[in-house]
């Protein structure tokens, strides 16, 4: 729970009103690897932050599961398009790691942002800070070779690459595993 406080804190000051609201707010689940948090065609309703483990994002196209990204501990994430726009969305969400995760619901931050206008401060800085890496990395990851493309993960987000599922690391950069293997070497 501390750590969701700290990372909130890396953006806004809280007061203490606020901290023990959203200490009342939010819900801890320790899940096992594997554990599905959403389905494609369901609506997301949570905001995630990682405190243990790592998740992954991922669609299927003829029948083969494609990984769109693998979020370390300490982040937060959602369905964005499916969180923000209130609509079913097109992926899954997968623990690839036994996990920790705290979350509040999309209606308790859209209440806590009333009550309390620094928290919607947070909410559109975490926005545009993963919106902001996201765009960087697919901008340049689209023109590079499949080496560059690793090179550009391990400096960009090293701790997927440490504990990530090899096959998911190379569904995410759209190379085999066997490419990614001879690049590791």
């Amino acid at each position: 729970m501390y750590d969701f406080l700290t990372y909130i804190k890396q953006y806004i000051s809280l007061s203490e009103v606020a901290e023990r609201e959203i200490k009342k707010s939010v819900f801890i689940e320790e899940l096992p690897k594997g554990h599905v948090l959403l389905r494609e065609g369901k609506t997301c309703e949570r905001l995630y932050f990682i405190a243990k483990g790592t998740v992954r994002t991922y669609h299927y196209q003829d029948g083969k599961d494609i990984t769109y990204w693998i979020y370390p501990e300490n982040t937060v994430l959602t369905s964005w398009h499916s969180y923000i726009l209130r609509k079913p969305a097109s992926e899954y969400i997968e623990t690839t790691e036994d996990a920790v995760l705290i979350s509040l619901s999309y209606n308790q931050w859209q209440e806590l942002y009333l009550k309390y206008p620094k928290l919607e401060r947070f909410g559109r800085l975490i926005l545009e800070e993963q919106m902001a890496l996201l765009d960087d990395f697919f901008k340049g990851y689209y023109f590079l070779s499949a080496k560059e493309k690793y090179e550009l993960l391990t400096t960009a987000f090293p701790t997927i690459t440490q504990r990530a599922n090899l096959g998911h690391i190379a569904s995410m950069l759209g190379i085999s595993q066997e490419t990614l293997s001879r690049i590791r070497k």
